[in-house]
């Protein structure tokens, strides 16, 4: 801990609000706030600005991780589990190289670390602007209808005997049904050339509209899901955006009169590649 005796009083209270002195110094600044209105306000207002970093940090880290990330950290992991050992003989094994998070990680928590200053400034910029007497109130980020998509996944993709609502035995029927529930003419993807299995169907509600959703099954006994409802028209087709809710990963698109998303386990590499034979054939 190192003295900030001399420097400007905002930097020595923002030092004694993160406990960054020694202790006599400590007890210095608790006089001066004792008797320094002046001192008292900008401390205040530095308070303010870290308590509006520290939330505005929380908000990023709960924000979707990209998928590709996802991947290239589990990719990371196997390498590292599969990584050629020293035999019993000792034999000399060439050097690996490290794997891409090692690069990675440093980054991340520079560039966390930099967001996170940037809100504590922040927070002290809009507290010279306005009274600090009532608390800033941060949004919280609005749900969407993948969110919901995203939860109803969570629960039917554990489900066996009740995973779908009407078997993939009436396919007609389920065309029939969900076209007219959700407003939205569709066909079945065939999507046994990305081996997959059709097992059925579902009629949820998300974000307040009727959504089907088309439930698939692969080799290794992971649910896939194909889900869409009714939205505001757009010009020909959206491109693919991925993203993430914990350990689902979403691809979602727009085409005239309807979102879709493709919903499966988040560190699948082939989530894309069938978004996209979706996004033709349905």
């Amino acid at each position: 801990m190192e003295s900030t005796q001399g420097l400007p009083i905002e930097v020595r209270l923002s030092a004694y609000l993160d406990g960054q002195l020694p202790r006599a110094e400590m007890n210095e600044i608790d006089e001066i706030l004792a008797q320094d209105d002046d001192a008292r306000e900008v401390f205040e207002k530095l308070k303010l600005g870290s308590e509006f970093g520290a939330r505005a940090f929380e908000r990023m880290l709960q924000e979707p991780i990209p998928l590709d990330l996802v991947r290239n950290i589990k990719e990371a992991r196997s390498s590292d589990d599969d990584a050629p050992k020293l035999g019993i003989a000792g034999i000399p094994v060439a050097a690996t190289p490290a794997p891409r998070r090692s690069a990675f990680w440093p980054q991340a928590l520079a560039a966390s670390l930099a967001i996170f200053m940037a809100g504590v400034v922040a927070g002290y910029l809009i507290s010279e602007q306005q009274d600090t007497d009532g608390p800033i109130q941060i949004a919280a980020a609005p749900r969407t209808w993948l969110d919901d998509i995203a939860d109803y996944h969570r629960i039917y993709a554990r489900q066996t005997r009740h995973l779908v609502e009407v078997p993939a035995s009436d396919q007609d029927h389920i065309v029939e049904w969900l076209s007219a529930s959700t407003g939205v003419p569709f066909k079945l993807p065939d999507l046994s050339g990305q081996n997959l299995k059709f097992e059925g169907a579902r009629l949820l509600v998300a974000g307040g509209k009727p959504a089907a959703q088309l439930l698939y099954r692969d080799a290794e006994n992971e649910i896939f899901a194909i889900c869409f409802l009714q939205s505001d028209p757009v010009e020909g087709k959206t491109t693919l955006a991925e993203s993430m809710r914990n350990d689902i990963g979403l691809v979602s698109w727009q085409q005239g009169k309807a979102s879709y998303v493709v919903v499966g386990p988040s560190a699948d590499p082939n989530l894309e590649r069938i978004a996209e034979a979706v996004s033709t054939s349905i």
